[in-house]
């Protein structure tokens, strides 16, 4: 894969390098890039960019999910959304249901209260699209806006404004935030609030205000409440930053600091920490005990880091759930337990940041790596990414790309700096730097809507999607029935654990459609008085045809073993 990427990034480099040498670039410069220019320059004003950017963001996010009906499919998804019903209701969390264990699944834990594991980050801005159109993914669009419009903000405090606007442009056409935009998972609430605490960072730096040390807060909040292990790291980055200037400069006075600084970020330090540990004793009855907690000691085995040692001591529960808790989490820790499974495991997680956060053409930019760690702050910033990738590279069980949310700012500030050195490099020619810049640019724009396109045309790419699909109908369908429906759900023992249908609202007694894990006989019908005013249904998850069945019958009086005999039925 390396190997691959090298090749092709070496070929488009030598491919525009020639074409460089046979265009006309001084007609190509001063007719055609002296436009584009203006137009930046006319966009690149301290609210006009970020404006701008929000604004294309959300209209590209808004026109995917038009074409592209996002529906959840992925466990984790399930869980955020969960939150955000909850926190639309007006609640922090749910009272454990009576008959909980039909109702267990993945990132959810139902003791000692029901809630989503995850930090409450993203849910919050889920809540808020639910709770202004009813629409849970409009607060994903207006995440991912926000984080691209911070960006732009972010950048402004660190190249000139012009380089600061095509760097937000750049985050709204990164594969990654067109993908975010299209699910209820991923890294737009990180990247938010690692772009406020780097902008206001330097802004501190140049001028010391309450203001900006708010923002500042405000950052670090965003990053409690989504990222918490990478946002400390991240925090702790930047807190070394500030007090290394403090100490050093000696242009403002130390009341100063203290005033506009210290102060501001002390208070808001202690609003974070209160705030999070309100939201934890709601959860889990203690105000240090986090949600993510509770989850992994009541279902996985699986330590977060590979040092760790698996757990032995969980108590029995669904067989279903331990698929993927003893099965594919599992694994993925055993295999880095010997030299070899570790390195390969490494390479991978390497593999994965270059592909997914480098897209490809932009690798190309890292050839200027030399000339952007001349500059302090471009050191500064290649040395935060790198620190805080190998930390995950190295250290943490499972890796995914948005694990790297809170510094992706500061890499999409290499990148263009990466721009700015390839554009003004000693070419043989001087139009060529701007010109190839420009040929990048293009070949970048065209990939990004060729993937745009793709994602809009073919909606079902995916046989995960197309099932989720299926499930987003049946629940529609049954939602317009006068009568509410209660559907036990069989699975098959080759059943994918990654693919999951027992997910509920927050308040399942009052939802129009009720999941449910078939258990013994005795559960299950105590389960059927319990919903005595719904239609009774089991689903076979895995036949070919998904087809929901009407249990008959079954009043109080009923021998317990009509369900299990109906549920085995195809």
């Amino acid at each position: 894969m390396y190997k691959s990427l090298f090749f092709l990034s070496l070929y488009v480099f030598l491919a525009l390098w020639a074409l460089t040498n046979v265009l006309p670039n001084q007609f190509i410069r001063f007719k055609i890039l002296n436009r584009f220019r203006g137009i930046v320059h006319f966009l690149s004003g301290p609210r006009s960019s970020v404006v701008t950017v929000f604004l294309l963001c959300f209209a590209l996010s808004a026109g995917i999910s038009y074409y592209h009906n996002p529906v959840p499919s992925v466990p984790d998804e399930f869980s955020y959304l969960l939150a955000s019903d909850t926190f639309s209701e007006g609640r922090l969390t749910n009272p454990t249901h009576p008959f909980w264990k039909h109702f267990e699944s993945f990132h959810i834990f139902q003791r000692p209260t029901y809630a989503s594991k995850y930090p409450p980050g993203q849910g919050l801005f889920l809540a808020i699209g639910q709770v202004l159109t009813g629409h849970p993914i409009v607060g994903v669009w207006l995440s991912v806006s926000l984080a691209c419009a911070a960006v732009c903000w972010m950048l402004r405090a660190w190249v000139p404004p012009q380089w600061a606007f095509m760097g937000g442009l750049l985050a709204v056409l990164h594969p990654l935030s067109i993908f975010w935009g299209q699910n209820y998972w991923g890294g737009a609430v990180a990247i938010l609030g690692g772009a406020l605490l780097f902008g206001a960072l330097r802004r501190l730096m140049q001028q010391p205000r309450t203001g900006t040390a708010f923002i500042l807060g405000m950052g670090l909040f965003l990053l409690a409440i989504s990222r918490p292990f990478e946002g400390f790291l991240t925090a702790i980055c930047a807190a070394v930053l500030l007090v290394i200037w403090m100490v050093r400069q000696t242009r403002f006075p130390r009341m100063v600091l203290l005033k506009s600084v210290l102060l501001p970020l002390g208070v808001a330090s202690l609003m974070i920490v209160g705030a999070l540990a309100t939201y934890n004793y709601h959860l889990t009855e203690s105000a240090f005990r986090l949600p993510y907690q509770v989850h992994e000691e009541t279902y996985s085995p699986t330590p977060l880091f590979v040092w760790g040692t698996p757990r032995t001591d969980l108590a029995p529960y669904n067989p279903h759930l331990k698929k993927l808790h003893y099965g594919w989490s599992l694994d993925i820790y055993q295999r880095q337990q010997d030299a070899s499974g570790y390195w390969n495991e490494v390479s991978e997680k390497t593999t994965r940041i270059i592909r997914q956060m480098i897209a490809f053409p932009l690798g190309i930019l890292l050839l200027m790596l030399p000339w952007i760690v001349k500059d302090r702050w471009g050191r500064i910033a290649v040395i935060i990414v790198l620190l805080i990738s190998l930390i995950n590279i190295f250290c943490a069980t499972f890796f995914l790309a948005h694990y790297l949310a809170p510094i992706f700012s500061l890499i999409f500030f290499i990148l263009i700096q990466g721009v700015r050195h390839l554009r003004a490099a000693h070419w043989r020619k001087q139009s060529q730097g701007p010109v190839f810049v420009m040929g990048l640019w293009l070949l970048f724009v065209t990939l990004s809507f060729s993937r745009i396109w793709l994602q809009s045309s073919n909606p079902e790419t995916t046989p995960r999607h197309a099932l989720a699909l299926q499930r987003s109908e049946l629940i529609k369908a049954l939602e317009k029935r006068p009568q509410k429906d209660l559907i036990f759900v069989k699975y098959s023992p080759e059943h994918d654990p990654h693919f999951e249908w027992v997910y509920n609202r927050a308040d399942i007694d009052n939802a129009e459609v009720v999941w449910a894990h078939i258990l013994t006989n005795k559960e299950n019908q105590k389960l059927i008085e319990h919903f005595a005013d719904h239609q009774i249904w089991w689903l076979d998850a895995d036949a070919k045809q998904l087809k929901l069945r009407p249990v008959k019958g079954l009043p109080p009086n009923q021998k317990p073993e009509t369900l299990s005999n109906t549920s085995s039925a195809s």
